[in-house]
C-alpha cells in the first residue's frame, strides 16, 4: 500500500512539474512541425502544406505524456503578380496531456510570415504568431496526502485541504521569430550547399497561466535558436546537420544531430510511390538519443522516431526506462511553376 501511495503521489506531482516546464509542443521531429520551431518558417513552405505530429512519452506509466499537433501553411503571393512570393500564413493546433489528473494544455495559433530578399542568395524571414491557450485539470482524479487514512488508505470523501484550484485557465500567447537563409533556392539534386540561422521567442507577453485562484504564475519567455544547413554529397544524397537550443529560465534543451536524404526514382513525377528515404540521429544533451527513419514522395513524407532515455529517469521504477515514440506526416500541394526562383524559399 505504501509503495502504491508513493507511486501515485510521484506521478501526480511529476506531471505538475512537467507541465510547469513543458507548456509547449516539443517534438523530436521538430523539422516536421516548423510553426512550433519558429513562426518565420511559415514563409519557407513551397505552396500549401499540412503537417501532423503525434508523440507518446513514458508509455509504461499509468498515464503517459502525450503531445499532438496539426499545422496548415499557405504561401501568399503578390496579388498583381503570382510569380512573386511574399511569405506565408499558418494555423496550428496542439494538445499535450500528462498524469492521472488529466493536466492538459490545448492551444490554437495563427501565424503570419514575410520574406525580405536581400539578393538572390540571401533572404530574411520574419514572422509573428498569436495564440489562445487553455490549461485544464480534473482535480477529482487526484489523490492528495491529506486524503489517506492510516487504517483505510485513500478516502475520496476526505477533503484534500489544498489550495483553491481552478479547473480551467485560458490566456493569450504572443510569439515571434526570424530566420536568415543563404542560398535557399538551389535544387536539392544539384551539388551545392545552403544554410540557415534563426531565433524565436515564445510567450513574449509572459501570460499568467496559474491554476491557483488569485495567484499569478507568469510563463517565462522561451528562447529558441536554430542553426543548420543542407549539403549535397552527390546528385541523390543530401545531408542536413542541425542544432536546436531552447532556453527558458534555468531550464535548457540542446539537440544536435543530422538527417540524410536519399533520392531515387522519378522525383519530378506525379506518382504516389516513394522516391526518397530519410534517416537521422540526434542527441538531446543529458536526456536522450534519438533515431529517426522515414520515406516520402514528391507531395508527402512520413517519419517515425524513438527517444532512448539516457538521463537518470532511465533507472526510475516508474518510467521503467521507457522513452518516447513519435510519428509525423507532411503533405504538400504541387508547386506553382511560375514562381520566380529569387523568391523561392528552402526546406528545413
Amino acid at each position: 500500500m505504501v509503495k502504491k501511495i508513493a507511486c501515485s503521489v510521484y506521478i501526480t506531482f511529476f506531471s505538475l512539474f512537467l507541465t510547469t516546464l513543458g507548456q509547449d509542443a516539443v517534438f523530436s521531429q521538430y523539422y516536421a512541425s516548423s510553426l512550433y520551431l519558429n513562426p518565420a518558417l511559415a514563409a519557407a513552405e513551397p505552396t500549401v502544406s499540412l503537417s501532423m505530429n503525434s508523440r507518446v512519452q513514458w508509455k509504461s506509466i499509468i498515464s503517459p505524456y502525450t503531445t499532438n499537433q496539426a499545422s496548415l501553411i499557405v504561401r501568399i503571393y503578390r496579388s498583381s503578380d503570382k510569380s512573386i512570393n511574399l511569405g506565408g500564413l499558418g494555423v496550428s493546433v496542439f494538445q499535450n496531456k500528462a498524469g492521472e489528473i488529466g493536466l492538459t494544455n490545448t492551444g490554437a495559433n495563427f501565424t503570419a510570415s514575410y520574406i525580405i530578399p536581400f539578393n538572390e542568395k540571401n533572404h530574411l524571414l520574419a514572422g509573428v504568431q498569436v495564440g489562445v491557450m487553455q490549461k485544464t485539470i480534473d482535480f477529482s482524479k487526484g489523490q492528495w496526502g491529506s486524503q489517506f487514512d492510516v487504517t483505510n488508505g485513500f478516502d475520496s470523501n476526505i477533503s484534500s485541504g489544498e489550495y483553491n484550484f481552478v479547473s480551467s485557465k485560458m490566456y493569450l500567447d504572443i510569439n515571434f521569430g526570424a530566420v536568415y537563409y543563404n542560398n535557399p533556392r538551389r535544387d536539392i539534386r544539384e551539388l551545392g550547399k545552403s544554410f540557415y540561422v534563426g531565433y524565436s521567442a515564445y510567450h513574449f507577453n509572459r501570460p499568467n497561466e496559474s491554476v491557483i485562484a488569485n495567484q499569478k504564475s507568469n510563463l517565462p519567455v522561451l528562447n529558441k535558436f536554430i542553426l543548420g544547413g543542407e549539403y549535397s554529397l552527390s546528385s541523390s544524397i543530401n545531408i542536413s546537420p542541425n542544432l536546436l537550443v531552447a532556453l527558458q529560465n534555468a531550464s535548457s534543451q540542446i539537440n544536435v544531430g543530422l538527417y540524410g536524404t536519399y533520392s531515387f526514382g522519378d522525383a519530378d513525377g506525379n506518382s504516389l510511390l516513394p522516391s526518397k528515404l530519410y534517416a537521422g540521429a540526434w542527441y538531446r544533451l543529458k536526456d536522450s538519443f534519438i533515431g529517426s527513419i522515414g520515406f516520402g514522395g514528391k507531395f508527402y513524407s512520413i517519419g517515425i522516431s524513438y527517444d532512448m532515455n539516457s538521463s537518470t529517469l532511465r533507472k526510475n521504477a516508474t518510467s521503467k526506462g521507457a522513452g518516447a515514440y513519435e510519428i509525423s506526416l507532411k503533405i504538400t500541394s504541387p508547386k506553382i511553376e511560375k514562381v520566380h526562383k529569387v523568391y523561392q524559399t528552402p526546406r528545413i
